[in-house]
């Protein structure tokens, strides 16, 4: 994209740690700041949940500033009786059973992504037959193309060789659009096209539909793309209003490219840092996968095999729950006078859900900021403070689709590699940034890695 005339150092530092001075504020007034005179801030668990829940509060006008050209999707519209619609259409794709559909295409993803850390290892063995490898970048490329293959119909090839314009088309419509959301006027004044896609991202996704929509052969793959064009298809043939449009399954595949992609690598990446700060734990991952056997050939886990895994689960609940991906706050408002715990709201005030802070309070978890994976298991803590696909009618479609990534991702690599610090890395990896996701500094970590015997 032709984007900007603000440097980008200045683009970081105007949003980037925005997510920390809410997090401070918190710190110091409270479960319930008062940000504006008409915005809130809220991290009380029982606020939250009737915020998203109860009230199902619709989202407020920020996300205005996600709609590419004004084009809503399932996360950037405000309008309830429209995502409810466009929802009960878009579901059936991300139910388990088609989900099961879609597990070859992360099998063989993986299966690509072994390959190559084997080749990173061998470039770059040490005298204890390590090699380094950056991990946050491979698990991004593996996210990418996950992605690619079940909601665009085609491998990126991220993982072999990383050049695909795609993703860093995207990767930069988001970053502007951070830069929206947090400085609405400066975005008009300094970013060029603020608020358009980028055209080379416009007809290369033009050009997947239209194949699809031409190609037999195509036609047969199952996947995401194909089920919303048999969707939009069947709409037509029914003369429904609220079809789906070129227009619409274009933007609602950027949406899962972009949400399916850095929030589930990213917290695969936080998940190996966790593991590496807490070795005991990491140990003891490693056991529980030990006790499922791989088949004769396999390379890859079958989600079926580690989908119930306890471990396995805590230790990704507990990384949601400290790195929490969305810490910069829910968006949502309200229409009419609201009553959400001991506040009396008027209509049209902002509320800001702030799940990072409810996450990590020692209200709810005891040792907060400690890596605990157990207290999902012991059931001493309470639980219930706890948001990290949000909650509600507008809570992430994707969560099933994340959980299976994720879970394939980190066991089969478990099973696979044995994994070791770099002092420096895991220093650097404290230093975090957020603009729609919580990420590391750096965008990179790196660790020591070798086949296990």
């Amino acid at each position: 994209m032709e984007s900007d005339r603000l440097p980008t150092d200045y683009q970081h530092s105007l949003c980037a740690y925005r997510y920390k001075a809410f997090r401070d504020l918190h710190d110091k007034y409270g479960e319930v700041v008062r940000l504006g005179p008409r915005s809130i801030s809220i991290s009380n668990k029982e606020m939250i949940r009737q915020a998203l829940v109860t009230e199902d509060l619709p989202k407020g006008p920020l996300y205005k500033l996600f709609q590419r050209e004004g084009v809503q999707t399932l996360f950037s519209t405000m309008d309830q009786d429209w995502h409810k619609k466009r929802r009960r259409i878009v579901s059936p794709a991300f139910s388990i059973k088609y989900l099961n559909s879609l597990e070859p295409f992360m099998v063989s993803v993986t299966e690509s992504l072994i390959k190559k850390l084997d080749a990173d290892i061998a470039a770059s063995l040490d005298e204890a037959k390590y090699g380094t490898v950056d991990i946050w970048n491979m698990v991004q490329r593996l996210a990418l193309d996950v992605i690619g293959e079940t909601a665009f119909g085609q491998s990126f090839h991220m993982v072999e060789n990383n050049s695909h314009f795609v993703p860093g088309a995207i990767a930069e419509q988001m970053r502007l659009s951070a830069v929206s959301v947090v400085y609405p006027l400066l975005s008009k004044l300094f970013i060029k096209n603020a608020g358009k896609n980028n055209p080379q991202l416009t007809k290369f996704l033009n050009n997947v539909i239209e194949e699809r929509l031409h190609n037999k052969e195509s036609q047969e793959r199952k996947d995401i793309l194909q089920f919303l064009i048999n969707s939009s298809q069947q709409q037509a043939a029914e003369s429904h209003n609220d079809k789906l449009t070129a227009e619409a399954i274009m933007s609602e595949t950027v949406l899962f490219l972009v949400a399916g992609s850095e929030t589930t690598s990213n917290t695969i990446g936080f998940v190996f840092i966790e593991l590496l700060n807490y070795p005991e734990h990491l140990k003891k991952l490693y056991e529980e996968i030990d006790t499922v056997e791989w088949e004769e050939g396999q390379h890859v886990f079958h989600h079926n095999q580690i989908k119930h895994l306890p471990y396995l689960n805590a230790v990704i609940n507990e990384t949601l729950r400290l790195d929490a991906v969305a810490a910069g706050a829910l968006h949502r408002m309200t229409v009419k006078p609201t009553v959400l715990g001991h506040l009396s709201l008027p209509a049209r005030i902002h509320v800001n859900c702030n799940i990072w802070h409810a996450q990590t309070s020692d209200k709810y978890y005891p040792d907060p900021w400690a890596f605990h994976p157990e207290r999902w298991i012991e059931g001493t803590d309470d639980l219930e403070a706890f948001f990290p696909f949000s909650a509600g009618s507008r809570n992430c479609i994707g969560k099933n689709f994340a959980m299976q990534e994720m879970r394939i991702a980190i066991a089969t690599l478990l099973k696979t590699y044995d994994i070791a610090p770099i002092p420096q890395e895991m220093e650097d990896a404290t230093s975090r940034r957020h603009f729609i996701t919580m990420t590391v500094q750096k965008n990179s970590f790196k660790i020591k890695m070798k086949r296990r015997i």
